[in-house]
């Protein structure tokens, strides 16, 4: 077991303990919570983009089938291609022209409009640039042409209009397909109709989404073909290039999975395009959202490690603050045992090492008397008639006093009387506060306790105190009496004698956006905006009421405007009184905010 000579190092290795193994522990398990759920969002976050990706194109698909139905069952276009020629008194390319320009132009996604009749009529537009369209009688060779007509009027969905076209491999446009049908025989086939869909009408639709920058979305016809991506990514492409086992394995649509290509991980996800058959695929790479975890990683031992140093700091001052007293101590005693000068030494503390001290200063008094008695007897006579002035017009004589008549009524038996002089003690010596007009949150709790419990002795069937108060505030400053108006007035004026049901008096005290927020909740009789507005500002030379008013002028003159009190009350339904303070950590911070009037 290691062995220690000062006490200093003892206490700095303890309290180091202390908070090294909560500290590692809970930055593991925050590191592991939030791991966990960086994976779930990313997950939550992947599939719902896919579903999300997969409506927009479903919009545009159902847009276009929609627009396909219109036309072949318009029934001018139905009239012209049941004459037994397209010649007639008007001129039938103008006629569809007419019909169907204004919907070609407000649908910029399509890229052609192609007709075959029947009757030999054949219409043809272009958004961009003329093609040569394949003869109807040719293009009847076809496996496309087979396919449409296959579905008896049905539209469906092409990878390729290359068949339509003399030059096919020069475009790359994805087509609607559906026969035309007589609405008024169902048996009796007028033509062909083919919608061409611009790729990068599809492809746009998936580069406007907002997601990881490394995120890939594939989009899938039916036929396993690929119609768009996110971006180029060369690896994909070959993997899947007419690979339909591999986009088959994509397409689960039940959960994110991970997905291998090569030596690189994805995070995948997929979604079904219902009816038509295509699907939507993101893959992530997991090197990015290991990357992420990384990121958290540093945060968490950064923070760490920035709560170590604080603690470490925080041990040396706390050790140093209770090993310094003694030191002094120990120098006194040595200094005395030498016969040097000896001043007294400052009583710091209420703690063993204070009560020591004040022993010490005692029994060196005490010598000090005898050696004067032998000497200067008269002298010390006049020195002992002055102290004994002094003892009587001292704050001390009045906590002697008191505590006298609070172990006199533990005596007797009257527990009651007991308690109520221990809190107006401490009431006066926390009040009193050495003439300092600050200290630390500790003190203003006990303060504001020891008035409670006076307040409440008095009162025991008007209102119940509640108190929750975080530990961790107590070892802050602020400035004194703060807190006591704001409950004197709760008390006195919230609670009517008469009520019908007692009052709850809330006391509350926690950390909050880098403040100490003090929140004190009645639920008495409430307050109009009228009566909150003149409770602020009552006038200077007004009988009553004026408590609240100092407390907030007190906060503002100190901390800024941004600090006033806060007052939230309606009639009959309680009152809330909000007391924000900033986190103020040392005395020294204290003097220079003083020092500066105020406004941090």
């Amino acid at each position: 077991m290691l062995s220690f000579t000062k006490l200093q190092t003892k206490m700095l290795v303890s309290f180091l303990t202390l908070v090294l193994i909560p500290v590692i522990a809970i930055g593991t398990f925050s590191y592991l919570i939030a791991t966990r759920f960086l994976e779930k969002q990313t997950t939550q976050n992947q599939a719902q983009t896919v579903r999300l990706t997969a409506g927009n194109i479903k919009g545009m698909l159902d847009d276009a089938t929609d627009l396909s139905s219109y036309i072949v069952q318009n029934e001018t276009i139905q009239t012209l291609l049941s004459q037994p020629s397209p010649s007639g008194g008007a001129d039938p390319q103008k006629t569809i022209y007419n019909v169907l320009n204004n919907l070609k132009q407000a649908k910029t996604y399509i890229s052609f409009l192609i007709m075959y009749g029947e009757n030999d009529l054949l219409f043809r537009d272009f958004s961009q640039y003329y093609r040569q369209v394949v003869p109807y009688g040719e293009f009847k060779e076809s496996p496309l042409y087979v396919a449409t007509a296959a579905r008896s009027g049905e539209p469906h969905w092409d990878y390729s209009g290359a068949p339509l076209f003399i030059f096919g491999q020069n475009y790359d446009d994805i087509i609607l397909n559906r026969q035309i049908v007589s609405m008024y025989d169902t048996d009796k086939k007028l033509g062909m109709f083919f919608l061409g869909v611009k790729r990068d009408a599809m492809k746009s639709l998936i580069q406007d989404v907002q997601i990881n920058q490394t995120t890939n979305l594939l989009l899938f016809d039916d036929n396993y073909h690929l119609i768009a991506s996110k971006f180029d990514d060369i690896a994909v492409s070959n993997r899947l290039k007419d690979n339909v086992g591999e986009i088959k394995r994509l397409q689960r649509t039940d959960e994110t999975f991970e997905y291998a290509i090569g030596k690189k991980t994805y995070l995948a996800a997929s979604s079904f395009i219902e009816p038509y058959g295509w699907t939507v695929v993101s893959l992530t790479p997991m090197e990015d959202i290991r990357r992420q975890h990384g990121i958290m990683l540093g945060m968490t031992v950064a923070l760490s490690l920035s709560l170590i140093l604080i603690a470490v700091a925080l041990s040396v001052v706390l050790s140093r603050g209770i090993t310094s007293p003694i030191k002094r101590l120990l120098k006194s005693m040595n200094s005395f045992k030498l016969g040097q000068p000896h001043p007294e030494l400052a009583v710091r503390s209420r703690d063993e090492i204070g009560h020591l001290t004040q022993k010490y200063n005692e029994m060196v008094h005490d010598l000090n008397d005898l050696i004067e008695k032998v000497y200067i007897s008269q002298t010390n006579q006049r020195m002992i008639e002055l102290r004994t002035l002094q003892a009587q017009i001292e704050p001390h004589f009045l906590y002697n006093t008191l505590d006298y008549i609070f172990f006199n009524a533990k005596i007797n038996g009257d527990d009651r009387t007991a308690q109520v002089v221990h809190s107006l003690s401490e009431l006066f010596r926390l009040s009193l506060n050495k003439g300092e007009d600050f200290y630390k949150l500790e003190n203003e709790i006990k303060q504001i306790q020891a008035y409670v419990n006076i307040q409440h002795a008095r009162f025991p069937n008007r209102f119940v105190p509640l108190f929750d108060i975080d530990p961790a505030i107590g070892g802050y400053y602020t400035m004194k009496l703060l807190l006591q108006p704001v409950v004197e007035n709760a008390i006195l004026h919230a609670f009517e004698p008469s009520a019908y049901r007692q009052g709850l008096l809330s006391i509350r005290g926690h950390i909050a956006d880098d403040a100490i927020v003090w929140t004190v909740q009645d639920n008495g009789c409430g307050m109009s905006a009228e009566q909150v507005e003149l409770l602020l500002h009552i006038p200077a030379r007004s009988k009553g009421g004026y408590g609240l008013r100092n407390v907030n002028e007190r906060l503002q003159m100190m901390f800024g405007p941004a600090f006033a009190l806060q007052i939230a009350s309606s009639p009959g339904a309680g009152t809330i009184v909000t007391v924000r303070i900033p986190i103020i950590e040392d005395e020294e911070q204290w003097r220079r905010l003083y020092e500066n009037h105020g406004h941090r």
